[in-house]
């Protein structure tokens, strides 16, 4: 066989394997090329590019405020706990009958404002609060809470709904912030001590109310 002949058989195995090969990276798919973009929502359309991105799994929603704008608790004498930022007020009715709402009258430029800013809890203010029976003439049901040196506060309610509504208002915003035990356990006051700290305060209350010498003549 001349050297010319094999030169051809050469020349066409050559052909024949750059087309072998050729047809088999047309076969395999791109693993370079960019990934196909997700389908477009269900009715969108608009540009696949426009379309608005699935909010996160762990994306926090904003119904955990939707108690703003709306009835916290409302009182036996018609005085309203509402959360204003992140304090607690507790604003008188208005004369109107108007609804509540966070933030509604809530102006040191008016009379209401200026008694719902003077009487205002914030975080830590209480340490304990619990809902018992109320007396009659202060309403079915009632809040009592202890402040920090032990003082004693009380609120009543015709529902207890209503008073559960107020303690679960404080302890959402930290007013209530229990003590802690010798093992750093969260302790709440015993009931002994909402006792002591309401004999305490009606023994206070009433000595106040007492005239003196000078009026008593």
């Amino acid at each position: 066989m001349n050297s010319s002949l094999v030169g051809g058989f050469v020349a066409v195995a050559a052909v024949v394997l750059v087309a072998l090969v050729a047809r088999g990276m047309q076969s395999k798919p791109s693993s370079s090329g960019s990934p196909t973009p997700p389908a477009p929502p269900e009715g969108w359309s608009g540009d696949r590019n426009d379309a608005p991105e699935p909010p996160p799994d762990d994306a926090e929603s904003d119904e955990d405020e939707g108690d703003d704008g709306h009835i916290i608790a409302v009182t036996s004498l018609g005085e309203a706990f509402v959360r204003h930022h992140h304090a607690v007020r507790l604003v008188p009715p208005e004369e109107q009958g108007e609804g509540w709402k966070v933030g509604a009258g809530i102006n040191s430029s008016n009379r209401r404002g200026e008694q719902a800013l003077a009487m205002s809890w914030h975080s830590g203010d209480f340490t304990g609060a619990r809902v018992v029976r109320g007396d009659a003439d202060e309403g079915a049901w009632r809040l009592e809470a202890l402040g920090r040196d032990g003082e004693y506060s009380a609120f009543g309610f015709e529902t207890r709904e209503g008073a559960d509504a107020a303690q679960q208002l404080f302890e959402r915003l930290g007013v209530v912030q229990l003590g802690e035990d010798e093992d750093g356990h969260p302790m709440p006051p015993s009931p002994e001590q909402f006792v002591e700290a309401r004999r305490i305060y009606l023994e206070t209350e009433a000595a106040l109310e007492m005239p003196d010498d000078e009026d008593a003549r």
